[in-house]
């Protein structure tokens, strides 16, 4: 689920940054006598916090839309804050708590695994060629693959060149 969220937020967010966010600056290790040290400039999640983003502690007895409540209040402050992506998961993941928590740690290594999977099938995707498969054979591999590509053809313009620039010549 936060996986789906997470490639549906980053596919609909117009503010949505790419580059990573600047680093934080270092708090100075030297201060005079009895002076307390402060961040300049606070976390993310700090900000968050401050606009109405809650912390999401998920039971068994829960009902789903309490999730999805949670997810649409934390994306409507990412929202209001112009997030980075990097930012927008760093929070995201310090705001779960208990079973929601150990939860996220299990989707990783299981997302990691299908990220390899994906990104195999991508290559395939965009190193088809037509071959010696039929036209049936090629269309066929071809609008499989796609599936793992929808970054890369997200446009029914951008499918059909791909499609066609794939076709052996002398079609």
């Amino acid at each position: 689920m936060m996986n789906e969220w997470y490639s549906k937020f980053v596919l609909t967010n117009p503010n949505a940054q790419h580059p990573p966010p600047p680093p934080y600056p270092q708090p100075t290790t030297v201060a005079p006598q009895g002076v307390e040290l402060v961040r300049l400039n606070k976390l993310p999640v700090d900000k968050i916090q401050k606009q109405g983003a809650e912390e999401f502690r998920a039971n068994i007895d829960d009902d789903p839309e309490r999730a999805e409540f949670w997810l649409e209040n934390t994306i409507r402050v990412f929202d209001e804050l112009s997030c980075t992506l990097e930012e927008c998961l760093k929070c995201t993941i310090s705001l779960l708590r208990d079973t929601a928590y150990h939860w996220w740690k299990t989707l990783v290594s299981v997302v990691q695994r299908e990220r390899r999977f994906i990104d195999q099938k991508c290559k395939e995707f965009l190193e088809l060629k037509h071959g010696r498969m039929s036209v049936t054979e090629y269309e066929r591999e071809f609008v499989w693959l796609s599936k793992y590509a929808r970054e890369c053809v997200s446009s029914e313009a951008i499918m059909c060149k791909r499609f066609e620039d794939g076709l052996n010549e002398y079609i």
